[in-house]
């Protein structure tokens, strides 16, 4: 009876180990490297560029939010942006097709690493944007960087310690032994029976575009690794917020930020508003019953900020 329950179980191990090779091959079938890689302090890092080099206007590099990868990023604003001035979108470290350096979570090495492909693509003094957790990584750019940039525009970012955790599945992911299944037998099966509802849920009260999870390249989420450095992202960014949170005073470039006001993954009123006061060059944009994916539902605003915090640089 025993060896019967272990040749059981086993054989589930080994479907279930095949369904995960298989999720992530189809995956990267799905949605395949659509830029290049640029070798950034022995990491390679992919980035898509676009638009002309030569615009008057300042260059953008947009940064991603979290389960995500760049092309969220391309689809709401990158195309739009690269209309009339260079544009460099990025995969964070160990997001996407960029490798991770150890503890790649780190917000320093991240800003360091987005850094070192601007500059091995030739972005001079950039806006950076970014949105969500990118919002927290653009922030310690700007910390870093700021004399090497024209501005900075943060979209529902996350900037200051929060009251809670974070969800378990983020925890579980670091687990020893235990998260190291759970990445490789749980995670693909998960993505591919509910990944398409919590995209859908992440929009709310807006919607998501038209074939987004597909256009987005969602599925990559769900291979091992990348939802490994998802999770330690994630885990880690508390930590990560508690040491740079202080210091937003010593920003002092033209800095937009933009919040929905019905966003209920990240709070308007312990982030934003909070770094608008932390930041004397800084202007805060309220949208009434906008959720957390305001770069996608309210494009035109955030396309007016750019071009706002580009000509507060001229």
């Amino acid at each position: 009876m025993r060896m019967t329950f272990y040749l059981f179980l086993g054989a589930i191990l080994i479907a279930l180990a095949g369904l995960s090779g298989c999720a992530s091959l189809n995956a990267e079938k799905r949605a395949p490297m659509i830029g290049q890689t640029v070798d950034v302090d022995g990491h390679r890092m992919h980035v898509l560029t676009g638009g002309p080099k030569d615009s008057e206007k300042p260059p953008v590099v947009l940064i991603h939010g979290a389960s995500v990868n760049l092309r969220d990023m391309k689809i709401a604003l990158g195309d739009r942006l690269s209309e009339d001035r260079f544009v460099m979108m990025i995969d964070r470290p160990g997001r996407g097709y960029s490798e991770r350096p150890d503890k790649g979570y780190d917000l320093d090495t991240q800003s360091a690493l987005i850094k070192g492909a601007a500059d091995a693509m030739g972005v001079k003094r950039p806006i950076v944007v970014g949105q969500s957790f990118g919002g927290a990584v653009a922030l310690n750019y700007a910390l870093n960087y700021q004399d090497e940039m024209s501005g900075l525009v943060l979209l529902a970012p996350v900037s200051h310690e929060w009251p809670g955790g974070v969800d378990w599945h983020n925890h579980v992911s670091q687990t020893p032994v235990v998260g190291f299944f759970f990445r490789r037998l749980i995670i693909p099966a998960f993505g591919a029976v509910a990944g398409k509802g919590i995209v859908e849920a992440s929009f709310e009260p807006g919607a998501p575009p038209e074939e987004y999870y597909d256009r987005a390249g969602v599925p990559l989420l769900f291979r091992a690794k990348d939802f490994k450095s998802n999770a330690s992202d994630i885990y880690h960014l508390k930590s990560e917020i508690l040491e740079q949170q202080g210091r937003y005073q010593e920003i002092s470039i033209p800095v937009a930020i933009a919040h929905g006001t019905s966003d209920e993954t990240v709070s308007p009123e312990i982030h934003s508003k909070a770094l608008e006061k932390q930041i004397e060059s800084a202007s805060l944009t309220l949208l009434p019953d906008v959720g957390h994916a305001l770069h996608h539902t309210d494009t035109e605003v955030i396309l007016s900020l750019v071009n706002t915090v580009s000509g507060a640089t001229e």
